[in-house]
Formats: structure tokens, sequence, C-alpha cells
């Protein structure tokens, strides 16, 4: 059975802060079937307390949150209610990092953040 290829491309607009590489994407082939997400609810409290940075991802339309232990992808902007408190906090507090011609709908990732505190 062959397996799904992959290609990995370069995102020019978004570098990562430390490193100062420009942030890889990778994306596979379309599948038929649905791609689940893992559950956002099982979030400890806290998690981004060491936040690198957030990016918005354009071809797959969602925001890639990069923490020291783990990065986290989230589909939809309703899903940051599933975030604590502080975490809003956390992230209101950092810039979206996007290509400058995708910053409206970068901006859609901020404002929920404003509007959960």
């Amino acid at each position: 059975m062959k397996t799904a290829e992959s290609e990995i491309r370069r995102n020019p607009g978004v570098c990562d802060p430390f490193t100062k590489r420009t942030v890889k994407i990778r994306s596979g082939l379309q599948l038929t079937r649905r791609r689940s997400f893992p559950s956002l609810a099982s979030l400890k409290k806290g998690i981004l307390r060491n936040l690198r940075f957030w990016a918005y991802d354009p071809k797959m339309a969602e925001a890639v949150i990069v923490s020291e232990e783990k990065s986290i992808r989230i589909p939809n902007s309703y899903d940051l209610m599933s975030f604590q408190e502080e975490d809003i906090l956390v992230l209101s507090n950092q810039q979206i990092r996007c290509h400058e011609k995708y910053e409206v709908c970068a901006k859609e990732w901020t404002t929920a953040a404003a509007n959960i505190l």
C-alpha cells in the first residue's frame, strides 16, 4: 500500500524569533477522510507559560502555537475558549506572526483572543 507523500515548503513571511529561520510548513495530499484534531479540552492550565511564538498558517487557515513543551494547531478561532485565562492573556500580549498578505485573516485570531478577556 502506497502512503501519501507530503511536501515541505518554507513560509517566507514568518520567522522563528529565537532561531531566525523561516518556518517550514508540512502539507500532505488531500485525504478522503476528514482530519481529526486532538481534544483541546485536555490542555493543562499554564501550558502557554513558555510561549515562543504563534503564527497563522494560510494553507490550512489555522493558528499554530509553539511553546517550549509542544506545538498546538488550532483549526478555529472559537477553540481559543478552551484555554485558561492566563494562557489567553499570554496570547493577547504576543503578536501573531504572518505574511503581510494574510494580515487580515490573522487579525481574526488576535481579535478572538482579545474578546475572550
